[in-house]
């Protein structure tokens, strides 16, 4: 099968792009063929499909909104890219032209490439599924997160609730567009032409399903990690929290915790460092001297391995709803409990004392009483095994590659037979 794989980033930046090149990897091992599509940058990884890229927003060292230079250029791709990008549509319509996909893939596209990617697939005659990672079709910031609190008024009360709040971006006019291009998605109907949507999460199928989008067309198929070399003798010494580092993460709370904590215990911090979120928490463990707290920075391959391998647990400290984390899969596979917030997904994953410890969200003392726990050897070895064995039985590659092929076949029928 030929497969067009659709992301706004085509380097690593976090959770849904570890999978996009993971399960493009895997697709590739069992025969397929996979065909990127994505934004031009600087940071990608190299491809020959690069010249069917669009154009980036700004330049193409720019990664994040914080990183635009607001011209009026810049500001006018920031709109269409909101709301309904014609020159990407152009530009998706060209590769499927090109190399002629048997199906069309889509992971992140909001705000980067826009929702025309699904409608240009489906003038094509493409089946395509779109798996989401987040809540951005409810969500105008999607996250449900409101001043670190979770907020669901734009279900209840219309997206109105947004703009008075200047949800997006604290920003009334990025408030308006966004909320403006929801009612356009909507009133066009683009997401009509998706043949399935996948979640990750059972509890983001849910809230779609409550809010209106069709229970036939969406399927639960939960991430996948691969089996790693596991030692549940190397129990390690410190607590980890590895991923992004940004608000809804909750990252400060662990820090609160381990402050509270004696300074034999240990916490390291993963990940891009130079985020507003970051530098705030970094002059906080200063201002505060607390000396049992690290940042690491960004780390990949063998270093990021290395530090997982050496971490007695990981922390999983997000005060919005997640939608299955890679990172407490990483966990899991090198043997390792996670403690994580008691919301949203993260439920379905972590069971006291089966697997980790769950806690309340932000409560910095439950957190420090969590990590106490686990100074027990014995209980963190049995920890490490039932999740080993998790990843096993129920988040094995295996297992998401044969759910994805058997959703891509189904769809590609269904096309062909009602002469899409």
């Amino acid at each position: 099968m030929k497969i067009l794989l659709v992301n706004y980033r085509y380097f690593i930046s976090g959770g849904p792009e570890k999978y996009m090149f993971n399960i493009k990897k895997k697709l590739e091992e069992e025969g397929h063929e996979v065909i990127p599509f994505s934004v031009k940058s600087n940071k990608n990884e190299k491809t020959e499909y690069e010249k069917y890229f669009v154009e980036p927003i700004g330049s193409k060292d720019a990664v994040y909104y914080e990183d635009y230079k607001k011209t009026p250029k810049t500001i006018l791709q920031m709109l269409s890219r909101s709301i309904y990008s014609f020159s990407t549509k152009k530009a998706i319509k060209k590769i499927i032209k090109d190399t002629n996909p048997d199906i069309v893939y889509i992971l992140h596209f909001i705000n980067k490439l826009s929702p025309s990617v699904i409608k240009g697939a489906k003038e094509m005659k493409k089946p395509v599924v779109v798996r989401l990672s987040d809540y951005f079709l409810l969500c105008p910031k999607f996250d449900f997160l409101y001043k670190g609190a979770i907020c669901e008024e734009c279900l209840k009360n219309g997206y109105r609730s947004c703009i008075k709040k200047k949800c997006v971006k604290n920003s009334l006019f990025a408030s308006i567009i966004r909320v403006f291009s929801m009612k356009v998605h909507k009133f066009i109907k683009v997401y009509k032409n998706i043949d399935t949507i996948i979640t990750p999460s059972n509890y983001l199928k849910v809230k779609l399903q409550e809010n209106g989008f069709e229970k036939n067309n969406i399927c639960h198929v939960p991430t996948f990690c691969r089996e790693k070399d596991a030692n549940i003798e190397n129990i390690g010494t410190y607590g980890l929290y590895f991923g992004r580092i940004s608000e809804e993460k909750g990252v400060e709370y662990v820090i609160k915790a381990y402050e509270t904590l004696d300074e034999k215990y240990k916490l390291k911090i993963m990940g891009d460092d130079t985020t507003e979120e970051a530098k705030r928490l970094k002059k906080y463990v200063q201002e505060k001297n607390i000396k049992n707290v690290e940042f690491l920075g960004f780390k990949k391959g063998e270093e990021l391995e290395t530090v997982i391998k050496n971490a007695r647990f990981v922390l999983v400290p997000s005060i919005w709803y997640e939608n299955l984390p890679n990172t407490i899969l990483e966990g899991f596979s090198y043997g390792k409990p996670v403690i994580a917030t008691n919301i949203g997904s993260l439920t379905e994953t972590i069971k006291d004392g089966i697997n980790g410890y769950l806690f309340e969200i932000g409560n910095s003392k439950q957190i420090a009483d969590c990590i106490l726990k686990l100074d027990d050897d014995n209980l963190v070895k049995q920890i490490g095994r039932n999740n080993i064995e998790c990843i096993k039985n129920e988040y094995s590659i295996e297992k998401h590659y044969q759910k994805l092929i058997e959703i891509f076949e189904t769809v590609k029928e269904e096309n062909e037979k009602n002469g899409r």
